[in-house]
């Protein structure tokens, strides 16, 4: 048995991505304005300003690349291991190394502070810090209704669109 759980965007998280990758293309545009402009009024060093130029809209678009590729899509969950899916290195946490799965309180991953990884850009993922609970790994698309995934070492906290019968599953395979 295999069932997936969808992770969409709430209305924060597809707005916050749309303004970032506004941005993005924003400084895009203003880099090649910029080449266009300099590279008539004062000529750089030959090939000088192109490459360099070229090497900062590459960067903008691998890094926007990257930000969606890492992003969570989804939850998989079967009778030996809960998948987080995402196009670039799924994770996957095998059921026995699952000790608890229960809902998140309301509002502590919201006042979260951010470790090492991206909030707001295609979703919220990485290390995170938060008073109440510690130390944690994200791999969500909101605030609310999160799952919370306590491993020995590692807490997991997850945004499956249907939390309730996702917390269920996983519950009933942990037990079994």
């Amino acid at each position: 048995m295999r069932k997936y759980y969808k992770a969409e965007m709430d209305r924060q998280l597809r707005l916050t991505t749309r303004l970032a990758g506004f941005g993005m293309a924003a400084a895009a545009v203003l880099l090649c304005f910029t080449w266009y402009k300099f590279d008539s009024l004062c000529p750089p060093p030959p090939g000088f300003m192109r490459w360099a130029i070229l090497l900062a809209a590459a960067v903008v678009a691998v890094s926007a690349w990257l930000a969606k590729a890492m992003a969570p899509r989804g939850y998989s969950l079967d009778d030996v291991e809960l998948a987080i899916d995402r196009k670039v290195k799924p994770i996957t946490i095998p059921l026995r190394d699952i000790a608890q799965a229960n809902q998140l309180e309301e509002g502590v991953f919201s006042r979260s502070l951010r470790v090492m990884g991206t909030s707001g850009y295609y979703g919220h993922y990485g290390l995170f810090w938060s008073r109440k609970i510690g130390f944690f790994r994200a791999y969500a698309t909101r605030f609310d209704r999160l799952a919370a995934v306590r491993t020995a070492k590692t807490l997991f906290v997850l945004s499956p669109d249907d939390t309730e019968d996702f917390l269920k599953t996983l519950g009933s395979l942990i037990l079994r």
